[in-house]
């Protein structure tokens, strides 16, 4: 994965399990455009954004949590950032994911601009 190599050496080494878990469940022929690292669930985890989803994971020790978010209409995404960090908030099937604490705010930038396009294209 190219998109790893773009992340900081801190968000590689801590989301490292978290974008296994992600690149083990990405289906044939799919594709991540995008890739952030950060706290998911409240352990290390990672985003990414590929031509049919947003999946995020973490590594929670024995039980890692997995989401796939479908791009849908309803798909709304928030972001906030301070001079360290950056948070995106995923409202989906009337529910919030959070990732938080992204070291890289301009991949960050980057995912919610992706995101909201492929929404505002789905249905």
């Amino acid at each position: 994965m190219q998109h790893v190599a773009a992340l900081g050496m801190f968000s590689r080494r801590s989301g490292k399990a978290a974008i296994l878990l992600i690149a083990s469940h990405l289906e044939p022929g799919e594709q991540v455009e995008v890739l952030v690292s950060g706290r998911f669930r409240g352990e290390d985890g990672a985003a990414a954004v590929t031509q049919a989803r947003v999946i995020m994971a973490n590594d929670r020790e024995w039980k890692p949590d997995l989401l796939s978010i479908s791009f849908t209409p309803g798909l709304a995404v928030q972001g906030w950032q301070d001079d360290k960090t950056a948070s995106l908030v995923f409202q989906h099937d009337g529910t919030a994911s959070t990732i938080d604490q992204i070291g890289e705010r301009e991949m960050a930038q980057r995912m919610a601009a992706v995101v909201r396009s492929k929404a505002a294209g789905a249905g």
